[in-house]
């Protein structure tokens, strides 16, 4: 019996051996709530990146595919082959995808499991805190169509001068010389120089329509000053990036005067200096006009050139000139 005698008075001596083992199994629930928030919550998030990535180039290519001249071909079959592509295991359940008119495409997939075609990811884990498993879905809608209209600043470049003006590291402050008149040729054909205002409204913006087919013309506002619209704008567009128009050719004077739009650059404006609107030019820049002397120019970075076609929204009559990009 001595043994017994001796655990009583070591109990009686420690009357807290064993506490830590009920302390380590309470502290277990929260401990797998953190494996599983860190492993299967992250897988999760793996699949979700997958399943969209899978929604967004079936989307585009059924865009591209019916922005074809001979149509929409087998879009349920497409749409399978790129989800499918984009998921790390090759596998993904495709539903058909919608068409809500006649421009637009939806494309949704959701989780499938391969080998053993599941539509739920499994939780070792968070299973054992009451979630065994999960369906993640993803949606991409694309549209095409012919572009139809859209808003630009109403100041129209020569491609000569905004050519001459790019620096040679790109991403650099520059100046634009908008009143050199330099010209320039471009294949055999030669470029006038200059710039002037285009025809726009009482926000100063010019909204140009392609629902003609054709070149893109704008016409002109006469005048090198900048009016009480314009210098609104200039002021609220200040280091943002808009679009500029950049002509390649010109017919006409005055009222009568036209610009053809050969593309738009995506410039952020940082600073301008016309006759009676002035905007924190950088002196770090080129300068803008000759040493004493003030010319008309346009200071920032230059982004990218923009495509006619991709400036604008879609709606235009059909010229064998389509758009295609994801929407959501």
């Amino acid at each position: 019996m001595w043994w017994m005698t001796s655990r009583l008075r070591a109990s009686r001596q420690n009357p807290e051996r064993g506490a830590s083992a009920v302390i380590m199994a309470i502290l277990l629930v929260p401990l797998i709530g953190c494996v599983a928030i860190a492993v299967d919550v992250g897988a999760l998030y793996a699949e979700r990146a997958q399943l969209q990535n899978g929604a967004d180039a079936a989307a585009i290519a059924i865009a591209q595919d019916c922005a074809d001249e001979n149509g929409c071909g087998d879009s349920a079959a497409l749409a399978a082959s790129y989800a499918n592509t984009n998921a790390n295991d090759g596998a993904a359940n495709v539903l058909a995808p919608v068409f809500p008119n006649s421009h637009t495409v939806i494309v949704g997939d959701s989780t499938r499991v391969a080998g053993s075609g599941d539509g739920a990811m499994k939780h070792p884990f968070a299973a054992l805190i009451g979630v065994s498993s999960t369906t993640v879905r993803a949606e991409a809608t694309a549209e095409w169509g012919a572009p139809g209209a859209g808003a630009v600043l109403p100041l129209a470049l020569s491609f000569c001068e905004f050519q001459a003006s790019l620096p040679l590291v790109p991403g650099t402050l520059m100046t634009v010389q908008v009143d050199k008149g330099k010209k320039c040729k471009r294949d055999t054909a030669e470029i006038p120089g200059g710039f002037g205002w285009v025809d726009h409204d009482a926000k100063c913006q010019t909204y140009v329509d392609l629902n003609a087919a054709g070149e893109l013309w704008l016409g002109n506002d006469t005048g090198n000053s900048v009016d009480h619209q314009c210098d609104t704008l200039l002021k609220k567009i200040k280091d943002t990036t808009v679009l500029i128009p950049i002509f390649d050719a010109s017919v006409g004077g005055g009222t009568k005067g036209t610009y053809r739009i050969y593309a738009f650059a995506a410039f952020h404006i940082t600073g301008w200096y016309f006759s009676n609107s002035k905007g924190d030019l950088d002196d770090s820049a080129p300068a803008c006009g000759s040493k004493g002397s003030s010319g008309r120019c346009l200071q920032g970075y230059f982004d990218h050139w923009v495509s006619v076609d991709s400036a604008f929204e879609l709606g235009g009559i059909d010229t064998n000139s389509k758009i295609v990009r994801l929407i959501n």
